[in-house]
């Protein structure tokens, strides 16, 4: 007999969600044949079966999150002797997370009992209102028919037609999870500095006209991010517990926009590629993220995130941390600003937005601060971008 656990794919990866089996229970399967489709993070990937056999028992459901390293199904081979595989089903069903046992109970527990008179319960529930969300001005706090009817009112200026309804399930529903958890559990501080983008402009210009190469803003930045990554390696870091764990690889992780979701490819070694290397490999992976054809090597890894919408024509934004990861930048698009050079004389300068999300139990302000500074001198003077 021959278990089938829920694989870590990543550093990040703490559970693990089967969203389609590929197989039932009682089908042939064959060593390495896929069997199921599971989710985690950002990254739809592939559970393969351990060996030849049959798939003789699936503990787990789809969509359901279970931890890595979790039994989700067993596959027997014709020598197996029954006894011996019953006795370990019963093993590993013991095992199962508790969850779906938690909801349960959560469900048999008696709710708090409202205070509301017969008459307003009544409209209430004519018009379909949330008790709970209601505030009682009667006596002892008791919901009252003035109550309901002022909720009413109030649920009219909300009331919106719907044109479409999208289920929060796949990669949608991992993004709104993993951000949450981002959001509510990482402190998350931030700088904005604005950049001279002048010497990157005329960089640009400048391998287009001689070498015919058309170089990615998002290269540069990445290009200056890394080498300032090298110099204030707390800013390539990750919290594991109570320790602060400093990365010998500078792995960048690009977000790209797809129509599944946010997908963020990663650069590994991204600090030992050229800029021509790096504009190669961000188109690349943009177009597999896209096409859905990344692999697991490609999506994982990442020790630090860019992200850059000024090609959709937003100045600046506010970026949320990639969990474990110790912070993210924000590229604003570039915008011509008007730069006196003294009192009777002006230039014309493009400038962007940048934007650092980084986590504040890693790191305080001031290293974050002359990490962005460094990469900011990086962009604004081109010399440094080159090996």
């Amino acid at each position: 007999m021959h278990e089938v656990v829920m694989p870590k794919i990543d550093v990040a990866m703490e559970t693990g969600r089967v969203i389609k089996w590929l197989k039932k229970e009682g089908d042939k399967v064959k060593k390495e044949e896929p069997i199921a489709l599971a989710i985690s993070e950002k990254l739809t990937f592939e559970i393969s079966a351990p060996e030849t056999g049959e798939l003789h028992k699936i503990f787990v459901s789809e969509n359901v999150d279970v931890p890595i390293g979790q039994v989700i199904a067993v596959i027997t081979e014709p020598g197996d002797q029954v006894e011996d595989v019953n006795k370990a089903i019963e093993e590993i069903t013991k095992s199962l997370p508790t969850l779906r046992k938690e909801k349960e109970r959560m469900k048999e527990m008696p709710r708090e009992r409202v205070k509301i008179s017969p008459l307003a319960k009544k409209i209430a529930e004519q018009y379909s209102i949330d008790i709970r969300r209601i505030k009682g001005t009667g006596p002892g706090g008791r919901i009252v028919k003035d109550d309901v009817l002022k909720a009413v009112e109030e649920s009219k200026f909300k009331i919106k037609k719907t044109q479409k309804t999208i289920p929060l399930s796949g990669i949608r529903s991992v993004i709104a999870e993993r951000m949450t958890y981002s959001f509510q559990n990482v402190p998350h501080a931030v700088l904005i500095v604005k950049v001279n983008m002048s010497e990157a402009v005329k960089l640009c210009r400048t391998y287009e006209k001689e070498k015919g190469i058309s170089l990615s803003y998002t290269a540069i930045f990445a290009k200056a991010v890394a080498k300032a990554l090298m110099e204030h390696p707390i800013m390539n870091s990750t919290l594991d517990g109570k320790e602060i764990k400093m990365l010998k690889d500078i792995n960048l992780g690009i977000a790209v926009s797809t129509e599944r979701g946010l997908i963020v490819p990663v650069i590994h070694n991204a600090d030992k590629r050229s800029l021509v290397e790096l504009t190669n490999a961000i188109r690349e992976l943009a177009e597999k993220a896209r096409l859905d054809k990344l692999s697991l090597g490609e999506l994982t890894g990442g020790t630090f995130t860019i992200t850059n919408l000024g090609m959709f024509g937003v100045d600046a934004f506010i970026p949320i941390i990639n969990p474990k990861q110790a912070g993210i930048l924000a590229i604003g698009k570039i915008v011509d600003e008007v730069k006196a050079v003294d009192r009777q004389n002006f230039r014309v300068q493009p400038t962007a937005m940048l934007s650092l999300s980084f986590d504040h139990r890693i790191t305080d302000g001031a290293p974050a601060a002359k990490f962005l500074a460094r990469v900011k001198e990086i962009v604004e003077n081109p010399s440094l971008l080159l090996p």
